[in-house]
């Protein structure tokens, strides 16, 4: 028994062992195992010393933190990490853990076994080592918790249950500073050096340090130190049907050394083939850096100053015991609507549920046995065998936000409609598998704010442009369970809160926030009652400013943008500024038009995929 035990042990170690080399691309790398603390670089590694018994735990451990080294050491340029890398200890710390959820995430997103392999790692080091947060700490563990969120948004991976305190505690507040950054990284994931700019600037918005001046070049890489691959090479899984690479052979299976090493060559062949296409493909991608140019802008529109502007979280324009209390009274105020929303919520849910539900293609040359069809073959031997196929939903990868009005002339009915609507549909996509952002907009004063006073100290320059401070509050980020938000939605209903309206930067706002999501489909929902209004702005420019503004801003998003653009005016004709809208006159109606709106939408998305499916059948 013991020597069968060493014997699959060592087969094991063999089968990792060949695995990440395939994955770090390094046939001559050296891997030994006898150390607590693992590291993999240049032409060795070491890992954990594996117990004989070999447990589960332990195989866990070792193939997650040999993806881990394997993916730094294959698509990690340390001379370009260095250029900009920060001297400040906290903001090295998270610039390091960064980069390290990036190379990670590349492994991750094209193979499910690595993804599981890190997630395993992690949950097993925070579970050990727990992240404590002592109150009004000095040190907080940023490093971290920017690993465990930038991994989130490239991945769209949980962080551990025992991290959620802590992470939680300061994403709001992180996403307020770097909100437009982080959004950012998923687009250049597979490229370091725009990654590390991002990074740069995410360590600027959160006050860790200054931004990356491009002075000096003396520390730039040189052609020499660029790593064999572009970095814009995603790793891919192999066609053998492995999800894993990093050890999923069968480690009570004997294999040789050449059969091992022959895998090894083969999937680092397939993985580079994969990769050299995605990258192709990937060369006519949407360019959300236009959003600053005129062409979303619109050549008219100008904005006084934007140092006042504010994005902020809910939860920092109230404590938390105001908003459970608002919380409380926007659920009895609509106690006996809550009926009649469910019922459209069950409504919109098991149409959902039921587009979801997988299909098959019959009659195949190839695929899966039909077993049902077996008969034919056996009273005609002649007729040939019958496969099978199936189709796979891709509904899940859908994100939808909803961008609310949070003007004064939504006080009183509308708001509180539109606030339980939110918190409905928010429950109901999430029980579906889609991610739901809810954010607000308004200004932080009446007819203009700071802007309004420096413009009124500095000789009233003529035609200002955008004369009021906004204020742009996120109530639920696309990550965030609804369960851990679910009290923000009560802030509507603070007195004081709303006032004017901005419609035209809001949107553009909410865009840059979604366009950069990583999933295929991306739903923008904008509740409104009417035109923008800002007395300020309408005061000391043409009548139709800010208007002109938002019809250039829609005109932009419907032709040019990939995100699905739907509207819902309440009281007010808003058809006549988007192509997809519909206005009902009583606040009641709302809920009902959410859920036709995107009841629509899906089974328009649904009529089309069919008819695409069909055609390739035919």
């Amino acid at each position: 028994m013991q020597k069968k035990a060493a014997h699959k042990l060592d087969q094991f170690k063999h089968a990792l062992s060949a695995a990440t080399r395939a994955i770090a691309d390094q046939p001559g790398l050296e891997i030994s195992f006898g150390a607590e603390n693992s590291d993999i670089s240049g032409t060795s590694g070491r890992l954990p010393l594996l117990s004989i018994d070999l447990t589960a735990d332990e195989v866990a451990r070792a193939r997650g933190m040999a993806d881990g080294h394997a993916l730094r050491l294959r698509y990690h340029n340390p001379a370009l990490h260095l250029k900009y890398a920060p001297d400040r200890p906290m903001a090295l710390a998270v610039y390091e853990a960064m980069e390290q959820a990036r190379v990670e995430s590349i492994g991750a997103r094209k193979m499910p076994g690595v993804a599981q392999n890190i997630a395993a790692v992690l949950e097993a080091h925070y579970t050990k080592n727990r992240l404590t947060l002592p109150e009004e700490s000095n040190d907080p563990p940023l490093g971290d918790i920017l690993r465990l969120l930038v991994r989130e948004r490239l991945t769209h991976a949980d962080p551990p249950d025992v991290t959620d305190d802590v992470v939680n505690q300061f994403r709001s507040r992180i996403e307020a500073k770097a909100a437009r950054h982080l959004d950012q990284l998923t687009v250049h994931m597979t490229d370091q050096e725009a990654f590390s700019r991002l990074s740069r600037k995410i360590i600027t918005d959160l006050d860790l340090a200054d931004d990356f001046k491009a002075d000096d070049q003396s520390n730039a890489p040189s052609k020499e130190d660029m790593p064999d691959e572009e970095s814009g090479i995603e790793a891919e899984d192999s066609d053998d049907g492995t999800d894993d690479t990093s050890g999923q052979e069968d480690a009570g299976e004997e294999e040789g050394t050449d059969e091992t090493s022959e895998m090894a060559a083969d999937l680092t062949e397939e993985m580079i083939s994969d990769m050299m296409a995605e990258e192709a493909t990937s060369k006519g991608r949407f360019d959300p850096n236009d959003l600053a140019t005129q062409q979303a802008q619109g050549p008219q529109y100008s904005i006084y100053s934007t140092k006042h502007d504010e994005i902020i979280p809910a939860e920092e324009l109230c404590d938390a015991k105001e908003l459970t209390h608002l919380r409380r009274n926007l659920d009895q105020q609509l106690s006996g609507l809550h009926g009649v929303i469910s019922k459209l919520a069950n409504r919109l849910q098991r149409m959902l549920m039921a587009q979801q539900r997988r299909s098959w293609d019959f009659d195949l040359e190839e695929g899966i046995l039909d077993t049902a069809r077996l008969t034919r073959v056996v009273t005609n031997p002649l007729h040939a065998l019958s496969f099978k196929v199936e189709n796979d939903t891709d509904f899940k990868d859908t994100v939808v936000t909803l961008l609310i009005d949070n003007s004064g002339s939504m006080r009183g009915r509308p708001i509180t409609i539109a606030a339980m609507c939110a918190d409905i549909l928010a429950r109901t996509l999430e029980r579906c598998g889609v991610k739901v952002e809810i954010l607000g907009f308004t200004t932080k004063a009446w007819k203009g704010g700071k802007s309004r006073l420096e413009w009124l100290e500095n000789d009233k320059t003529p035609k200002p442009g955008r004369l009021n401070d906004l204020r742009h509050i996120i109530y639920k980020t696309a990550d965030s369970p609804w369960r851990r938000t679910r009290n923000n939605l009560g802030l509507m209903l603070k007195e004081g809160l709303l006032k004017e309206n901005i419609d035209g930067e809001s949107l553009l706002w909410a865009h840059s926030r979604l366009v950069n999501k990583s999933e295929e489909r991306r739903i923008l929902m904008v509740i409104s009652d009417g035109a923008p209004v800002d007395d300020s702005t309408l005061s000391t420019n043409s009548a139709n400013y800010l208007e002109d503004h938002l019809r250039s801003v829609i005109d932009w998003i419907e032709k040019r943008s990939p995100v699905e653009l739907l509207a819902i005016g309440i009281g007010h004709d808003v058809t006549r500024y988007y192509q997809n809208a519909i206005t009902i006159m009583d606040a009641e109606q709302l809920g009902g038009a959410i859920t036709e709106q995107l009841s629509d939408l899906f089974d328009e998305k649904t009529r089309k995929r069919e008819k695409t499916r069909k055609r390739k059948v035919n």
